[in-house]
């Protein structure tokens, strides 16, 4: 029965693990992103994800108007927690071309 729940857990844990999805972003390109969660809020399209780089790990929440071009952080940083903690922006602004919130606009658009 323990090798049961053992394999089932690994199996879960194998599951998870995959969903999540790696994404290129050039304007960054020594560092690493992945995504780890995307949804709704309201017409808003959300994405959360990581970066790696030189400078550490941090995480990010962002919602985008798909139709407008445009996006707002809900919440960054250096954990999850920290991110979840973290003070919305009050407004949507217009994405940059070739920014790092473009690629992964890109991405949480889909």
């Amino acid at each position: 029965m323990n090798k049961f729940i053992l394999i089932i857990g690994l199996m879960v844990s194998f599951c998870a693990a995959s969903s999540q999805q790696s994404i290129h972003i050039p304007t960054d390109s020594k560092a690493s992103y992945t995504v780890l969660e995307k949804g709704n809020l309201g017409g808003l399209r959300t994405i959360v994800t990581k970066r790696d780089g030189s400078s550490g790990t941090s995480y990010s929440q962002r919602a985008y108007d798909c139709s407008n071009g445009q996006v707002k952080y809900l919440g960054t940083g250096d954990s999850l927690a920290e991110m979840k903690a973290s003070k919305p922006d009050p407004n949507l602004s217009p994405i940059i071309e070739q920014s790092i919130a473009y690629y992964v606009g890109k991405e949480a658009c889909k």
